[in-house]
C-alpha cells in the first residue's frame, strides 16, 4: 500500500467540493484524451510527469490525502482510500476552468476537526514516504467522518455558436444583433487563447479592459449605466444613466468582481456578496477572469449559485453541477435592459 498527496487547488482555485461530492481526485491537463491511448505522448509533453504516476503506479487500495497550503503547514481537507483503476471522464473537462479529466475514484473521510499538518510537499501530485508523516495520516483517517457520494452526471450538452444565436433571437434579438454579439464572442474567445499562449502575466485590470467590458457592451449595456472601480466594486451596473448628482440614478443593480485570468474564482463569490449587501437593489453578482464566469442571484437574505459560462467551453448547463444552469442563463441574465 502506497500513500499519496493531491492538491486541492491553489490559491483562488478550488477543486475539493468536486472532489467530495463525487468521490474521486482529477488531475490534469486531460484535454489531449485518455491517458492509455496517449502515453507517449503525455510523457513527452508533460514533465514533471504527475499524469504518469497518477495513471500508472495508483493501486486500489492505496490511501490519499487531499491537501491545501496553510502557512507553513498544510491543511488535510480529506483523507481517502483509492477504489478501482484509472479512468478518463469527460464530464470533468471544466472544473473551474480547467480540464481535469485523469480520474481515480476515492472513498473519503472528513476530517472531524480542522487538520494542519507537516511534511507534505508542493505538487499536484505526489507520493509520500516520510514514516512520521505516513503515522500522521494514519491517525487523521481513523476518527473521520466517512463520506457518502452524489451519482457523477452525463456531461452536459455544448453550446454551440449557431445555437446560441438561435437562443437569443427566441429571447427576441434582431437577428443581425445576435449575430453580432456571437462575433464578440468568437474575438473575445480568439484573445483568451492567444492569452493562454503568450501572456501568462495578463493583470486584472487588462482582463477587465479587454475580455469582460467588450462582452457586457455586445450584451446592450451602454457605459453610462456602468462604472468601473466604483465604491471598490470592479464594475458596477445601475437600472440608469449614472450620476453621482442624482441619486436616483446611482442604484447598484449587478456587481461584477474581476479577478486576473487563471487566478480562479473561488475567493471571489464572498468578496462580491459583502459589496452587495450595501446594496438592497442589487440581486446579481458574477464572478470572473474574463473567460470563465460564475453567476450568483439573491432570494431575500441568501446568494444561490444560479449559473456558469467558460467562454472556451460554452455548455447548455453547468459541466457537472445538475442544479446550476450553463452558458444561455448568464448570457440572459446579463442582458442589457
Amino acid at each position: 500500500m502506497n500513500y499519496w498527496q493531491v492538491a486541492a487547488g491553489d490559491g483562488g482555485r478550488g477543486y475539493s467540493e468536486a472532489f467530495l461530492k463525487y468521490g474521486v481526485m482529477l488531475i490534469g491537463p486531460g484535454d489531449p484524451g485518455e491517458y492509455f491511448q496517449n502515453d507517449q505522448y503525455y510523457k513527452n509533453i508533460y514533465k514533471p510527469n504527475d499524469i504518469t504516476v497518477f495513471a500508472e503506479q495508483v493501486k486500489d487500495g492505496d490511501i490519499v490525502v487531499l491537501k491545501r497550503p496553510s502557512g507553513k503547514l498544510w491543511e488535510v481537507l480529506a483523507v481517502g482510500t483509492v477504489k478501482d483503476d484509472y479512468v478518463h471522464l469527460p464530464v470533468f473537462d471544466d472544473v473551474e476552468g480547467w480540464d481535469l479529466q485523469h480520474c481515480r475514484y476515492v472513498k473519503w473521510t472528513k476530517p472531524k476537526n480542522k487538520k494542519l499538518i507537516p511534511g507534505l510537499t508542493r505538487g499536484t501530485f505526489r507520493g509520500i514516504n516520510k514514516q512520521s508523516t505516513i503515522k500522521t495520516i494514519s491517525n487523521v483517517l481513523k476518527p473521520g467522518v466517512p463520506l457518502s457520494f452524489a451519482p457523477i452526471p452525463e456531461p452536459p450538452k455544448k453550446l454551440s455558436d449557431e445555437d446560441l444565436i438561435d437562443i437569443l433571437i427566441n429571447y427576441g434579438l434582431r437577428p443581425k444583433d445576435a449575430e453580432d454579439f456571437t462575433q464578440t464572442i468568437r474575438r473575445i474567445r480568439r484573445l483568451v487563447k492567444w492569452y493562454h499562449s503568450n501572456g501568462k502575466d495578463v493583470k486584472e485590470h487588462e482582463t477587465r479592459t479587454f475580455l469582460i467590458v467588450p462582452l457586457l457592451l455586445a450584451l446592450g449595456w451602454p457605459e453610462q449605466k456602468l462604472k468601473i472601480e466604483w465604491n471598490n466594486i470592479d464594475i458596477a451596473f445601475f437600472e440608469k444613466p449614472y450620476s453621482k448628482e442624482n441619486k436616483s440614478s446611482n442604484k447598484c443593480i449587478i456587481i461584477l468582481e474581476s479577478k486576473r485570468l487563471w487566478e480562479g474564482l473561488s475567493y471571489g463569490a464572498s468578496q462580491a456578496s459583502t459589496y452587495a449587501s450595501k446594496y438592497p437593489k442589487c440581486n446579481r453578482m458574477i464572478v470572473s477572469d474574463g473567460c470563465c464566469y460564475k453567476l450568483f442571484e439573491r432570494k431575500a437574505s441568501t446568494w444561490n449559485y444560479s449559473a456558469y459560462l467558460n467562454i472556451l467551453k460554452p455548455k447548455r448547463k453547468h459541466p457537472y453541477e445538475p442544479n446550476v444552469g450553463g452558458a444561455p442563463d448568464v448570457f440572459l441574465s446579463l442582458m442589457g435592459r
